[in-house]
């Protein structure tokens, strides 16, 4: 599919226009798009690494999904912005479970990296206020969840400047206890860029993103967390 990118500030005069034409494959993502505009506007490759995307008046991550008639733009780095910060690699999204560590790692990985702070979630066997946990259930609004993990990860690579990688997993479906709920990694050429990052996207993504957790417990019981559980006097039929 032929798709039509918008460009403003130094890389119109570099690609010699206003909009350069990039044909893509279907179905194609930012990521995509990215590795097109290096091979088919050569004169472009060099600037990608410092350019933002935008899809429909919007900062897009490398997931996000592109169509003909969707509204592309490269923004250069603004007036007072670091033109010469690399951007940083994101990994993002909703998964089964295993959570792969690995890979998220590699993600991140580059040759600048001298400190990853990671956080990673586990299931246990209680709560502070019940025993007997035997596992959980994750459900989310996957198409909203998927979009604001990737909004964080943006925010954090805006807040944190220092931060050149950042990894946001979060499981769905059923886990036992031992299983993995979430993963924070956050890369940095220090450690304490690393550690800072990663704490502020784990609460970011503990207070935004939807996803609900139901706990299961060993007498067959389950209840939902943060959900008021009903009471004889609310779960019964109104007079």
């Amino acid at each position: 599919m032929q798709v039509q990118v918008r460009l403003f500030g130094g890389l119109t005069e570099r690609a010699g226009g206003s909009r350069v034409q990039v044909e893509l494959p279907e179905p194609a993502t930012v990521a995509d798009l990215r590795r097109a505009l290096a091979e088919q506007h050569v004169a472009l490759a060099a600037l990608l690494p410092a350019v933002k995307i935008a899809v429909d008046l919007e900062v897009a991550g490398d997931e996000v999904a592109l169509t003909p008639d969707r509204e592309v733009a490269l923004l250069p780095p603004v007036a007072g912005g670091a033109a010469d910060r690399p951007r940083p690699r994101i990994v993002t999204g909703l998964t089964e479970p295993p959570l792969d560590i690995t890979d998220a790692l590699a993600g991140v990985a580059g040759p600048e990296v001298g400190g990853t702070a990671m956080f990673l979630g586990t299931v246990r066997d209680h709560a502070p206020d019940l025993d007997g946990i035997v596992g959980l259930d994750y459900s989310a609004y996957p198409e909203m969840a998927e979009r604001v993990l990737a909004d964080i990860a943006q925010e954090i690579a805006d807040d944190h400047p220092a931060v050149t990688g950042i990894a946001l997993l979060h499981a769905v479906g059923e886990l036992d206890v031992g299983d993995h709920t979430i993963l924070i990694v956050c890369a940095a050429a220090h450690r304490d860029p690393a550690f800072t990052a990663c704490r502020d996207a784990l609460e970011r993504v503990k207070d935004r993103v939807p996803v609900w957790k139901r706990e299961r417990t060993v007498d067959g019981a389950h209840r939902w967390v943060g959900l008021p559980q009903p009471t004889d006097a609310t779960s019964g039929p109104a007079d």
